[in-house]
Formats: structure tokens, sequence, C-alpha cells
């Protein structure tokens, strides 16, 4: 693979190297770029195969650091060095997360969660399955809203260069060969040279949208290189429908196996990556400690809604309480999935079809002094 991705680079450099230096120059950049982003998607494949090595061996009672220097002994790279580190603390006796963050596998705050509370209740095979089959469909939908994020603004970004190139440079020479000839340029073209020219003339209101462009363009594509989807742009809100999904289940987990709520709770706001969501967390905890009911306390932290924490109340009192919470858990998860799979199809076609009115309007202000050129000469 290694060798087929280098024989592509150099094919393409070669190409690149053939054409105008402009387009050789934004060659190198997006096979950079690619390359780049291969690179990080195969480090985090593989971090993905070592937790599932983990996971098979907590399922199936082997210990930890077997198969993690199982895993080491496979390969010779920077991930099996680390995969050998791991080992060796678990070896030392260090629990999971510690011995994760201490071998610098650079994994997710959700990761060292799930091992942290996993080998607290008994049941980290479990939920490392759980763990990685839910990160497996959010990590499809957000690769889908990464690359039409991309998309849409490498089109505004090329509309704005393609504009800004006919104004400067095709438009002058209509004028001049219309002025040459005694003629007034179309109506299209005037519309155009005119919505062109607010757009030269007030560019320090324009700047902000081009620069939150560049940062669309930025974040979207770091989602290939190892950045936090949380801060994707557009999708950070959603973000706190997902934590609140996390605490839920880990709270049914705390209830399953009769461990306190505010004990929980605490630990996940050590691990949890939102600071607003962490604040809530510790203002729960501080009103339970207090003596308030934990309904009571999560609803005024703004970690439940008003029908949720009447919903648990009938739950504790049915002695259901651990399946009401890992359902809504869910529910909660589902609905993230939704809206935004929900927002994806809305607003790429909408974004797509204003696009292309975009590109009739300028084609059409392009093509219609030709054809009024011809006819005056005809």
């Amino acid at each position: 693979k290694a060798m087929s991705a280098v024989g592509w680079t150099v094919l393409l450099l070669g190409i690149f190297a053939a054409v105008t230096p402009f387009f050789a120059v934004v060659g190198w950049i997006i096979t950079a770029v690619i390359l780049i982003s291969l690179y990080y998607r195969y480090q985090a494949i593989e971090r993905r195969s070592l937790l599932w090595a983990l996971m098979m061996a907590a399922e199936r009672g082997i210990p930890l650091e077997t198969a993690a220097r199982a895993f080491a002994e496979e390969r010779h790279d920077a991930i099996g060095s680390r995969a050998l580190d791991l080992a060796e603390y678990l070896e030392a006796g260090l629990p999971l997360a510690p011995a994760l963050r201490r071998s610098r596998l650079p994994f997710p705050p959700a990761v060292l969660l799930t091992a942290e509370l996993g080998q607290q209740t008994n049941d980290l095979g479990g939920a490392l399955r759980q763990m990685l089959a839910q990160s497996d469909e959010s990590d499809a939908v957000l690769r889908s809203a990464a690359e039409k994020l991309f998309y849409l603004g490498f089109l505004v970004l090329f509309s704005f260069m393609l504009n800004g190139f006919l104004v400067l440079k095709i438009v002058p020479v209509y004028q001049k060969i219309f002025d040459d000839f005694g003629a007034t340029l179309p109506l299209y073209t005037r519309w155009f040279i005119t919505f062109t020219h607010v757009f030269v003339n007030y560019w320090m209101f324009v700047l902000p949208a081009l620069l939150l462009l560049l940062i669309v363009l930025v974040r979207s594509l770091s989602f290939y290189t190892g950045s936090s989807a949380r801060w994707l742009p557009g999708l950070t809100p959603l973000w706190q429908q997902a934590d609140r999904a996390i605490v839920l289940r880990w709270l049914a987990v705390a209830v399953r196996q009769n461990r306190s709520l505010a004990d929980m709770m605490r630990l996940l706001s050590g691990y949890v990556a939102g600071k607003r969501l962490r604040h809530r967390l510790e203002r729960a905890v501080k009103r339970i400690d207090q003596g308030s009911d934990w309904t009571d306390s999560l609803q005024r932290a703004g970690l439940i809604a008003k029908a949720e924490a009447a919903l648990f109340r009938s739950a504790q009192r049915a002695g259901n309480l651990d399946w009401a919470l890992e359902e809504m858990g869910h529910s909660a998860a589902r609905r993230l999935t939704y809206r935004l799979r929900k927002v994806i199809n809305v607003a790429v076609p909408a974004a797509v079809l204003a696009f292309g009115l975009t590109v009739l309007f300028a084609a059409t202000a392009m093509l219609v002094p030709l054809l009024s050129l011809i006819q005056n000469l005809t």
C-alpha cells in the first residue's frame, strides 16, 4: 500500500509539473492533503484495531496485557511501540484508562471514559463493544457531513474566484468591444457587473464571509486529519444531545449495579469533552450532595427535561429505572443521528440549487453579449 501511494504521488506530481504553475501549486496542495488524510485515517484504523483486540480479550477473560503485547509483536511502527508500552503498564498493575494515557495513544475522551467505567463496573468488554458500535454509526454520518461541507465550501470559494476572474479579465474586454461598436451591454450583463461591483466596493463586509468559508473548508477537512468532529462548522450544538445520551446510559449502569448516581456523575465530569456539560454535571452533583432529589437536580442543571424527570420518577417507583435511563439515552443518540441527516439532506440540495442558479446567472451574463454582438454584426 505504501509503495502504491508513493507511485501515485510521483505520477500526479509529474502531471502537475507539465501544466501551468498555478495548477501545479494547486495539485501539490491537493496531493499533500490527500496523503496527510490517508496517514491519519490509517493511524485511526490501527488504533481501532487495538481497541477491538482489548475488547475481545476482556469478553473472553484474557489478560489485557497479553492482547496488547500480541498486537505490538505484529508490527514495527509507532503504534506497535506504544502498544508495547501499554502492555508493560498493564503488567505493572495500572488500570486501562491511565495506561492508555501514559502510553501516549491518542484516544478521545470517550474511549478513556469507557475504559475507566467499564473496568469499575466489571463490564469492560460490553462497554467497549457498545462504544465501538456507536462510534461506527456516528463516524459514518460525520464523514458524510464533512464531505458535503467541504464540497459546498469549495464550490462557493471557486465561484468567488471565477467571478473575480470574469470581472477583472472578461468584463473589461466586453466593455471595450461594445464601446468600439457603439453598442450597449445587455441587461443581464449590466446586472452582473453591478452585482460584482457591490462585492468589490464593499469588500470589508464580504471579508468575514470569506473567512468563515475558509474556516468551513479547514475544519471539514481536518476531520480527516485526526481533529475532533465536535468542531465541524454548524454541528457543534448537536453534540450536546450526544453527551446527554452518554450520561444517561452510564447512569443506567450505575443503577443496575447499585452505585451512587452522584459518584457516577462526578466521575463522568472528569472525562466529558464539553465544558458546558461538565459544569452542569458538577451543579447536579452539588445539589444531590445537599440532599436534593436526583431527578430535580438533573432537571435544574439542564441535563433532562421536565417530562423526562417525571418519567424517571415513575420508572424508579416501578423498579425499572435502569431500563428507562438506557432507553432515553439510546433515544437521544438516535435523535442526534436523525437531526444530522435531516440537516444534511435539506441544506446540501438547497445550497447546490442556489449555486446552480448563480452559475446560470453568470453564464447568461457572459453569453448574451456574444449573441447580441453576433446579431449586430450580421
